[in-house]
């Protein structure tokens, strides 16, 4: 007499390899993790690395020129900090490459091409 997996495998057909491979489920799971822990790795490093800089204020001195006061974080030693002078449009209408050489609070003046209505700083990167 046949068992009931027999009588199925009569019935139906045999499936081969219906089961997956253990060793490849392993082996998939193992790329997934190391994968992800070297993002999450790289995006710490990154995050540490990065210079933070917060806008203090701005003052539209004249259609020619503003003042943009700026603070700044570097983990790592000088600077340069790219300052924009924005119009009613959102246009740039001044702008300024500004050296800091360590952390700390700036003033900079920025000549315009016409009357601003912001200043801020557009990014900063290490020298």
């Amino acid at each position: 007499m046949s068992s009931v997996s027999d009588l199925m495998a009569e019935r139906y057909g045999k499936r081969a390899g219906n089961k997956p491979n253990r060793k490849l489920i392993i082996g998939l799971a193992a790329v997934l993790l190391a994968t992800f822990l070297a993002w999450a790795i790289w995006v710490s490093v990154q995050g540490a690395n990065q210079i933070k800089t917060q806008d203090r204020g701005y003052e539209i001195i004249s259609p020619l020129q503003a003042s943009v006061k700026f603070a700044v974080q570097t983990p790592a030693g000088p600077a340069v900090c790219a300052i924009q002078v924005l119009n009613q449009s959102y246009s740039v209408v001044g702008y300024k490459e500004v050296p800091v050489a360590a952390s700390g609070e700036y003033e900079t003046f920025v000549n315009t091409t016409e009357l601003g209505v912001s200043g801020l700083v557009d990014k900063c990167w290490l020298k």
